[in-house]
C-alpha cells in the first residue's frame, strides 16, 4: 500500500522519500497488467534518483517557472490512485503533475501528442506561461571523476565477433576513463529562477556492436528520443521500458531512426527486445533543461543558466551515489569538478539491504 500523502510531505529525510518510492514502485502496476519485477537494488536507484532529482519535494527547485520542484502529497496520490503511470517510473512519473501547478495532476498523453510547445507539456514546464528567461546566463563545464575502488566485472556474457563494443560499455559495474574520469554521470542545476525552455527537440542515442552510445540519457520532458542504428548489418529493437507499448519498431542497418516519446517526466529504461539483455540504458527524463551526461572523458557542459545561487549535483546511477554542491553562477564561464567515491564493499552490503519485501 503507498503512504500517505501526508507522510512525504511531512519528512524530507532521504530515509522516507527512498521508503515511499519503494513503496510506490512495489504498488505499480505493469502496461500489461501483471505485477512488477522487484529485482533486488531497482528500486532503491530509482527511488535515489527521485531523492536527488527533486520530484518528491526534498531538493526542490524553481525549475519550470512556477512551482518549486514537487510537491509530494501529488506524487504519492496521483500513484496510489492509480493512475497510469509508466510502469518502471511509477514514483518519479506521479511527480509529474507535482511540479505542474501544485495540485494539478498530469495524466500520460498520447506519444502523438507529446512535444516541447504542446499544452501537455507546457502545463508541467511551464504552468505559469512565463516568458522564456532572457537575462544574464552562465555555462557550467567541469568534470566528474572517481576514486575508490575499481569497477568490478558484471558477470554478464557477450556475444563473441559482432558484439565488439558490449564488453567495453556493460562488462563493468560503471566505466571509467583516463585519469580515474566516470561515464555515464547525470550533471543537473535546479534552485535558479525563471523559465528555461529546451531547444533540442529531440536526444539522439546511438547503437553500435550491441551497445548504446550511452548508459544514461537524460533529456527534457517533450522532447523525443531517437534511436539510430550504425551497424552495417545488424538490426535491432530498441523500446523504451516505462512508456505506452505502442507497436514493435526495428532499428535497420545505418536506417532511420527509431523514435520515443516518452509520456511523463520520469524514470526509464531504453532496452532491446532482441536477445540482448544487457544492452540497456537508464533513461532520466526531466522537468527542466539545465542537465547533462558525462562521456568517458567525464566532462559536461551546461548552457544558458540563469546567474545566481543554485543547486549542482552529479549522479551515477550504476552505484546509485551522487554529489551536490551549492554555488553561484556567474555571467560567462564556470567551472565546477565533482568527485564519487566507490567502496566496493559498502556498495555489496548496500545491495543486500535494499533487497525489498515479498
Amino acid at each position: 500500500m503507498a503512504p500517505a500523502p501526508a507522510a512525504l510531505a511531512s519528512f524530507c529525510s532521504e530515509y522516507v522519500v527512498l521508503r515511499g518510492a519503494r513503496e510506490l514502485l512495489k504498488s505499480a502496476p505493469m502496461r500489461n497488467g501483471e505485477k512488477m519485477q522487484r529485482m533486488a537494488g531497482n528500486w532503491r536507484m530509482r527511488a535515489a534518483s527521485v531523492a536527488l532529482l527533486g520530484a518528491l519535494g526534498c531538493q526542490g527547485g524553481n525549475t519550470g517557472g512556477g512551482s518549486p520542484a514537487g510537491s509530494a502529497a501529488p506524487a504519492a496520490s496521483a500513484a496510489a490512485a492509480g493512475s497510469a503511470a509508466p510502469a518502471a517510473s511509477a514514483a518519479p512519473g506521479g511527480a509529474a503533475s507535482a511540479s505542474a501547478a501544485g495540485s494539478a495532476q498530469a495524466a500520460p498523453a498520447a506519444a502523438s501528442t507529446i512535444s516541447l510547445t504542446s499544452e501537455t507539456v507546457l502545463k508541467v514546464m511551464n504552468p505559469r506561461g512565463r516568458a522564456p528567461y532572457s537575462g544574464p546566463t552562465g555555462t557550467l563545464r567541469g568534470r566528474v571523476t572517481i576514486k575508490g575502488d575499481p569497477p568490478p566485472d558484471t558477470g554478464l556474457s557477450f556475444p563473441t565477433g559482432k558484439c565488439g563494443e558490449a564488453a567495453a560499455t556493460y562488462g563493468r559495474l560503471f566505466r571509467v576513463g583516463q585519469q580515474n574520469a566516470v561515464a555515464d554521470a547525470l550533471v543537473t542545476v535546479v534552485n535558479y529562477s525563471g523559465h528555461v525552455p529546451e531547444r533540442e527537440e529531440a536526444e539522439k542515442v546511438t547503437i553500435h556492436g550491441c551497445a548504446f552510445s550511452t548508459r544514461t540519457v537524460a533529456m527534457t520532458f517533450g522532447q523525443r528520443i531517437e534511436v539510430a542504428n550504425l551497424d552495417p548489418l545488424e538490426p535491432y529493437m530498441p523500446n523504451l521500458e516505462g512508456a505506452p507499448f505502442m507497436a514493435v519498431l526495428v532499428a535497420m542497418p545505418q536506417g532511420e531512426a527509431v523514435p520515443f516519446h516518452p509520456p511523463q517526466p520520469g524514470y526509464y529504461q531504453l532496452v532491446d527486445k532482441m536477445p540482448k539483455p544487457f544492452l540497456k540504458a537508464e533513461v532520466f527524463v526531466l522537468k527542466f533543461a539545465t542537465h547533462d551526461v558525462t562521456g568517458l572523458d567525464g566532462k559536461f557542459e551546461i548552457k544558458g543558466i540563469p546567474v545566481g545561487k543554485v543547486l549542482t549535483a552529479a549522479l551515477l546511477p550504476a552505484i546509485e551515489q551522487d554529489v551536490k554542491k551549492e554555488i553561484e553562477i556567474k555571467e560567462g564561464e564556470n567551472t565546477l569538478d565533482f568527485e564519487l567515491n566507490f567502496d566496493l564493499e559498502k556498495h555489496n552490503e548496500k545491495k543486500k539491504s535494499a533487497k525489498p519485501s515479498r
